[in-house]
């Protein structure tokens, strides 16, 4: 069977949301028999795998891969998911989030017709919008604001170096915002590093570094983003702990290797440093892990750009980081005061 395009979904305990997920691709418009779907379940304790293969039992479009054990992030789960992806085009869905019912057709479409290597568009987040709304999506009346509010609806770039501001967090760098030609990523080796967070935005920059073409479909809104803040199964990014700091600092390290030599994207730079230090700030550490913490992030706090603002912060916070970032850059002992008044304060 010869399909359109590949979805690949990292799974790992999500039998309470995983079929709103799947459905989402089954109600493509694209048609659900030109869709290839690989499920790669990262070891789950829940029920997540028997629901994975019956889905691949009732469908033949359907691939589930189990792994032995955990690998602590989706990394893993998504290279497998790659290796074994048969169509030209490769998309990503999050296990608890979904696609509005154009998604895979508009990207598919614009990817394929405009010969590109990469496609991106909007998301919102913990909607259900209707149909009658995407139909005639317009962003300026959308009241969830994104990084291009005041730029063309159509975004044609020959390279991320035409356009650098789509080299920055949030949407820009989210990998389930896109559709990606395979051939690039095979090509030039492009992987999520293995237990490590930040490993989307790291797939995405090594991406659009290499990318001949990209599109952003600024007037379109194709995915549903499902922002978890509490519970057991909260999302990533709303754990704050010691081991979640210390995969987020590996990514971190790699990203600014990956752009050491690419000073057009200090915007991302200064945003990432921005939010380790929210991390960071979050997180009930002893004070010989916040040393280490510090001690590396050192040059990087030296170096940043003030007044550097990220989505995933309020306004306020963005201002008392900056604030912070310049008081961390020069003493530990400071810094580490500071950070455990602020957790003190927070309980």
């Amino acid at each position: 069977m010869t399909y359109k395009l590949t979805v690949i979904i990292p799974t790992y305990n999500a039998e309470n949301y995983l079929l709103e997920a799947v459905n989402s691709i089954k109600e493509q418009s694209i048609g659900f028999e030109n869709i290839e779907l690989i499920l790669v379940d990262d070891n789950s304790s829940d029920n997540t795998k028997v629901i994975l293969k019956e889905l691949s039992q009732a469908h033949e479009n359907i691939q589930s891969i189990f792994l032995d054990g955990n690998s602590g992030t989706a990394s893993q789960p998504r290279n497998i998911g790659i290796e074994n992806a048969s169509s030209p085009y490769i998309m990503f869905l999050d296990n608890d989030d979904i696609y509005y019912p154009k998604m895979c057709e508009e990207m598919c479409n614009a990817i394929n017709d405009n010969d590109v290597d990469v496609v991106s568009c909007r998301y919102d987040i913990n909607g259900k919008i209707p149909n009658s709304f995407l139909d005639n999506f317009n962003p300026e009346k959308y009241d969830f604001k994104g990084k291009y509010d005041n730029e063309n609806n159509i975004i044609y770039l020959d390279s991320v170096k035409d356009f650098p501001n789509i080299m920055t967090l949030g949407h820009p760098t989210m990998i389930w915002t896109k559709i990606f030609r395979k051939s690039l990523i095979l090509e030039n080796d492009i992987q999520f590093p293995k237990g490590d967070l930040y490993e989307d935005v790291y797939f995405c920059a090594k991406s659009y570094l290499n990318a001949k073409g990209i599109i952003i479909l600024n007037g379109f809104l194709g995915y549903g983003y499902q922002l978890r803040t509490e519970g057991e199964d909260k999302s990533t990014c709303q754990i704050f702990s010691k081991s979640m700091l210390q995969k987020q600092l590996r990514g971190f390290l790699k990203i600014m290797d990956l752009l050491k030599n690419e000073t057009k994207y200090d915007t991302l730079k200064s945003e990432l440093i921005i939010d380790m230090t929210k991390i960071y700030m979050y997180a009930d550490i002893e004070k010989d892990c916040q040393n280490k913490f510090l001690n590396i992030m050192k040059p990087y706090y030296k170096n940043y750009k003030i007044g550097t603002r990220v989505n995933t912060a309020s306004f306020a916070f963005n201002l008392v980081i900056n604030v912070f970032i310049e008081i961390f850059a020069m003493n530990n002992s400071l810094a580490i005061f500071i950070k455990n008044l602020f957790l003190k304060i927070r309980k």
